[in-house]
């Protein structure tokens, strides 16, 4: 249809609205009986805008995001529509659909539940939970419901092919053999022409199935008859790439997909082969096959790739130029629109993002993006309140709810943050860090086992990612789960440039318990070549316990020819300071912390290093100085923060207060540091700031904090007017 009927289709159902028919649906229903979807959106937004309890228009809305594939935004009307006696059974079928499609098979299966509890027999409801099922990796509920479907429908051939794979996976031969032979027959029986998607779906399903029964000879020759028949059917290509990786031939699987990119008149896979030669070491093939087919194909999808692509290596600017590329092709759908403000906020162009953010008609894009700027501009308890707009109406927004668990954790508040980021976490795993942050919440309070399970899980949806690995051992460790720590740095060792980073975490954790020598002994077992930088890391580590145990001469040793060897690296000097700063060598310490930052003027422990020297030496105002650079070159790391606190805690409260404060707003989770603060708060008589920073520390287990909550109680019971008073003992506003 053109887009002339599109814009003339919309603007009916506008006057209608205007005009106040009788029925205002009448014209929505027939637009969608049509297959016309997309103009009906922004109608039914304004109907229920004056109308929140009209049921019908959450079904049809949700129906409508559904099919213009806003699966996750369709989550919301259509959980209220099938709150209704009415639409329960329409409106559960498309929820449950929805969930399915933005990967929350769980919540899916309590959906399609409701609906089955209505209509026992309903085929398509049980089509749809062995779907959610198998997403949800419940092979034998699926089947169960596959069996059900076929009594009553012995030809459905989607279910048929479904029914193999299933038995596949589980490892069902005989039974996969009798359900392949039973699928065959039907589509060759089947009187109407059979889709070539199925088609292809079967021919991969009896490959496979040669596969699991031994036969490589077999399924490798079943996989190439697909290759050949099916080369530019996407459910195919992707299982025999599958295949050819599995048993070794990554050539050929690349092969298959170069070849499906060229006969296909779809971009997608050439997409995808971009992505594999990326995942396989070659970045700029990656790029140029993706810059080429947006500068060639021109399509607003081509240019959202290649624009996904920068934001994902944090080049920004690049980035935003790609963006306006697709949004210059043509009409930009919501979804392009929200990438755009939220690539504009990453580059801190909070700005541009506000313009774009007011012109986006959808409430819950605007107010997720709006959330992001408050966030990016550190007013954190607004950002907090336009998150949660937004969620409202996106509750499965696994993005949205991340960023609303790390403004609650700004403003302090923990167990809100948990909720945000528990809901994150359980939509999808892979897709935000939501569950790193989950865990350390939990090990924080001293929920270790808790902590253990999020993180296990953690790591099974970010495998390649050394960080998660780093977390699961700390945690363990905290939790005195040795076995844990131990098994957690052999497979971070063995990942690619992570056995230094192994090396130097068990050497750290064995220094913190006091096992000095047994740091020292960890790091020299390794054998590890001092003068290469990469290993700097575990170097500073062993410099540290040698600087503790007295023996200078040996830190000496090891950075001499590690600056012999590379003069201008910047980490050598820094350690090279801290060297002769254990050896009480102050001038020879400055000397090598000053060329440090010649070399990286951004270091922050080189920073770190001088301001020691100077509170050592006397000099606390530039010590003050020197850590505030250290704080501003590591905003991600509390060391600094904590040394600048320490500095000034003998000799002025106020000063540690207003230090502690902000240490707090960048690191909320520094519970001793909220129960000294609430000390402090407490003796100058703000007692409500004071109880809220102790029952902080207190959430976190802080054995302290208790006395501390127990003595403002006191105070605020001996004198209530002593609460409306700020830090500096004036009345709060």
């Amino acid at each position: 249809m053109s887009s002339v009927v599109h814009a003339t289709l919309g603007l009916l159902l506008m006057l209608a609205l205007a005009c106040g028919p009788s029925d205002p649906l009448e014209e929505i229903r027939e637009a969608h009986a049509a297959g016309e979807f997309a103009n009906t959106i922004k109608p039914l937004r304004a109907i229920l805008d004056r109308d929140p309890l009209q049921t019908e228009a959450a079904l049809l809305l949700g129906r409508a995001l559904l099919r213009t594939g806003d699966a996750g935004l369709a989550v919301w009307p259509l959980r209220k529509a099938a709150e209704t006696p009415e639409f329960a059974v329409d409106a559960g079928l498309l929820l449950t659909q929805a969930m399915i499609e933005s990967r929350t098979a769980p919540d899916a299966i309590k959906e399609i539940d409701r609906v089955l509890a209505i209509e026992p027999n309903n085929v398509r409801a049980l089509a749809l939970r062995a779907d959610a099922n198998r997403a949800d990796g419940n092979l034998e509920e699926s089947l169960e419901d596959i069996e059900r479907v076929l009594e009553q429908d012995p030809g459905n051939l989607p279910v048929l092919v479904t029914r193999v794979t299933a038995l596949i996976a589980l490892d069902r031969i005989d039974e996969a053999e009798t359900a392949l032979d039973v699928a065959q027959a039907s589509f060759d029986e089947a009187e109407v022409e059979v889709a070539h998607t199925m088609l292809a779906r079967l021919c991969v399903a009896r490959a496979l199935f040669a596969f699991q029964k031994g036969d490589h000879d077999t399924a490798e020759r079943y996989f190439a008859d697909c290759a050949e028949r099916f080369a530019t059917e996407r459910v195919a290509v992707a299982e025999i790439i599958i295949f050819y990786d599995r048993i070794g031939r990554a050539e050929r699987a690349t092969e298959i997909l170069e070849r499906a990119a060229e006969e296909s008149e779809s971009g997608l896979f050439r997409t995808l082969l971009a992505r594999r030669l990326g995942a396989l070491g070659e970045p700029e093939e990656e790029e140029r096959l993706l810059r080429e087919e947006a500068e060639t194909r021109g399509s607003v999808l081509a240019w959202f790739v290649i624009a996904d692509y920068y934001v994902q290596r944090d080049r920004f600017d690049e980035a935003i130029e790609a963006f306006e590329h697709a949004l210059s092709v043509g009409p930009a759908s919501p979804r392009l629109r929200f990438a755009y403000a939220d690539t504009l906020v990453q580059a801190e162009r909070f700005g541009d993002a506000r313009k774009v953010a007011m012109g986006l008609e959808q409430p819950e894009f605007r107010n997720l993006i709006l959330g992001r700027i408050l966030l990016g501009e550190g007013n954190d308890r607004r950002a907090l309140a336009a998150f949660e707009s937004g969620i409202r109406l996106w509750p499965n927004n696994e993005v949205a709810r991340f960023f609303a668990g790390q403004a609650a954790e700004r403003v302090g508040d923990f167990p809100r943050a948990t909720s945000h980021y528990r809901e994150s976490f359980r939509t999808n795993p892979g897709a935000t860090e939501a569950g790193r942050a989950l865990a350390e919440l939990y090990a924080s309070r001293g929920l270790h086992d808790d902590a253990l399970k999020i993180a296990a899980r953690y790591i099974q949806a970010h495998a390649a990612d050394p960080e998660a690995y780093l977390m699961s051992i700390r945690i363990a460790h905290a939790g005195g789960r040795e076995r844990i720590v131990t098994q957690g740095l052999l497979r971070l060792g063995q990942m690619p440039e992570q056995a230094v980073v192994a090396v130097a975490e068990g050497a750290s954790l064995l220094a913190a318990g006091g096992n000095t020598e047994q740091a020292v002994q960890a790091v020299e077992s390794a054998e590890l070549d001092p003068t290469d930088p990469s290993n700097a890391i575990a170097l500073r580590v062993l410099i540290e316990q040698f600087g503790l145990l007295g023996q200078h001469e040996k830190a000496a040793a090891l950075i001499e020819p590690a600056l012999a060897a590379h003069p201008d690296e910047a980490v050598f000097h820094e350690l090279q300071g801290n060297a002769e700063r254990a050896a009480g060598h102050a001038d020879s310490a400055r000397a090598a912390y000053e060329r440090a930052l010649e070399l990286d003027t951004d270091s922050w422990r080189t920073f770190a290093g001088l301001a020691a020297l100077a509170a050592e030496s006397g000099d606390p105002t530039r010590a003050l100085t020197l850590y505030d650079r250290a704080i501003a070159a590591d905003p991600d790391g509390p060391a600094p923060a904590l040394a600048a606190v320490a500095l000034v805690r003998e000799t002025d409260s106020e000063k540690t207060a207003q230090r502690l404060t902000q240490l707090l707003e960048q690191h909320p989770r520094e519970a001793a540091a909220a129960n000294e603060l609430a000390g402090i708060l407490a003796d100058r008589g703000a007692l409500d700031r004071a109880s809220v920073y102790a029952r902080r520390a207190a959430w976190f287990a802080l054995p302290e904090a208790g006395e501390t909550v127990a003595r403002i109680e006191k105070l605020r019971s001996a004198a209530p007017e002593a609460s409306n008073l700020d830090p500096q003992g004036e009345p709060s506003k």
